[in-house]
């Protein structure tokens, strides 16, 4: 879905202003479908708690890793995404390198991280 084809043919009091977002999260290997399903509402709810339009939650499997982050990365330069939500901090960790996924979405982007509890992965 792009961003643009939203609004088209909007006048300005029908266009939704809320800020755009994207989530972001690793499926585990202990993570069950089940678990994922709930993860991605947990953003979802995240995304409404702070009246954010959620366009899109990235799930970054394993086996692929970085493919997702990529990809968010992309998407957020594309359409100016301001907001990334997670649920953890956790989720934006290094996975080998010296930078984390969050200082390269913040060195790249500019891009806010929004983490729903920092305590917890």
């Amino acid at each position: 879905m792009q961003v643009e084809s939203l609004t088209a043919g909007r006048s300005d009091d029908e266009i939704d202003h809320r800020t755009l977002a994207v989530g972001y999260l690793r499926q585990y290997p202990s993570m069950t479908h089940s678990q994922l399903v709930q993860a991605e509402a947990h953003i979802a709810g995240l995304a409404a708690q702070h009246r954010l339009d959620l366009r899109k939650v990235f799930v970054e499997h394993l086996g692929t890793d970085p493919a997702a982050f990529d990809a968010l990365i992309k998407r957020v330069k594309r359409h100016r995404i301001p907001v990334v939500l997670v649920l953890t901090q956790v989720h934006l960790s290094a996975v080998g390198g010296d930078e984390t996924k969050e200082e390269r979405l913040r060195r790249e982007t500019g891009a806010h991280v929004l983490a729903a509890n920092r305590s917890h992965p």
